[in-house]
């Protein structure tokens, strides 16, 4: 996953890059207009749900770069849940729809670069300005996946407040409004459970609701402390040498040094987990398929 810091440098990369390419591309930022694709049975079983034979009934083995057959094609694959076959259908196509449709493919694969070099593309083409402020708010999308709150929450605010797009503004203040919980998660403290482990393994995983890991961590640190504390009082007894109850001793600190990082780390994991939840219903509420067919500007119908 990028970091807030990775994010802003390919960022940079990616602009320049997108202010040279026009240069090097006939045709300029302008490109023609896609006409439908001619295939009113792939468009009736996309809207009777039967997408896997609906991305077959568009399928071509070369799309044909002047009809938007491979974004019908692209479509009906993410909705099946194939967003790299998706993303690969669009590969090279440069309509506004085919940017659009290829960066809502790229978030969930975490191809993060590309989706904000597609973002330029749509800010440097002569696109309405209503795709380029959806452009945009997928390109938030990306800072929202990758965990960066604060970022995107200015991003929002910003657009929210330039956009002219009214139920754009107002998708913008549920996502908004809906990022207030990212301060308020259920969040555990990495330094309580590595303390509470401290002082009774298994404590630590308890408090991070991993029940598994706690009777783990309680039973083997049971095992080689408490075995090795009760060898030692039977070698003491028996007047031998300590070499058994010191091996026990060494592998319980070992499982009781990795119970107390163990803690810690399932903190973490749980953090994250409550983040991922969050972002998980921002993208299911508001960036999802419905969304991105109905700003492509692909429309089904059946004659």
């Amino acid at each position: 996953m990028l970091t807030s810091k990775a994010l802003t440098r390919n960022l940079f990369y990616r602009g320049a890059l997108s202010l040279l390419l026009p240069l090097f591309l006939s045709g300029g930022l302008l490109a023609e207009e896609l006409t439908p694709c001619n295939e009113p049975s792939g468009n009736a079983l996309y809207l009777s749900g039967e997408y896997p034979l609906a991305s077959l009934s568009f399928y071509q083995p070369r799309f044909e770069n002047s009809r938007d057959c491979a974004e019908r094609y692209s479509l009906a694959r993410m909705r099946q849940g194939e967003f790299e076959a998706a993303r690969d259908a669009l590969r090279n196509r440069q309509h506004t729809s085919s940017y659009l449709l290829r960066m809502f493919a790229g978030i969930p694969l975490n191809d993060y670069n590309s989706v904000l070099f597609d973002r330029d593309q749509i800010l440097l083409r002569e696109a309405s300005d209503r795709q380029k402020d959806v452009a945009r708010l997928l390109g938030l999308s990306v800072y929202l996946d990758a965990g960066d709150y604060p970022r995107a929450s200015r991003g929002l605010e910003e657009l929210q407040r330039s956009t002219e797009q009214e139920d754009l503004r107002l998708l913008i203040g549920k996502v908004r409004t809906d990022l207030l919980e990212y301060e308020n998660l259920d969040r555990k403290s990495p330094w309580l459970a590595g303390g509470l482990a401290a002082l009774l393994p298994g404590a630590g995983h308890i408090y991070t609701e991993h029940y598994t890991d706690a009777t783990l961590s309680f039973f083997w640190n049971g095992v080689f402390l408490g075995g090795g504390a009760y060898l030692y009082n039977l070698e003491n007894n028996a007047n031998v040498s300590h070499a058994g109850s010191i091996i026990f001793g060494l592998a319980g600190l070992i499982f009781y040094a990795a119970n107390i990082t163990g803690a810690i780390g399932s903190a973490h994991r749980f953090n994250y987990f409550q983040e991922r939840k969050l972002q998980q219903k921002i993208r299911e509420r508001y960036f999802n398929l419905d969304f991105i067919e109905k700003q492509s500007g692909l429309t089904f119908t059946v004659e």
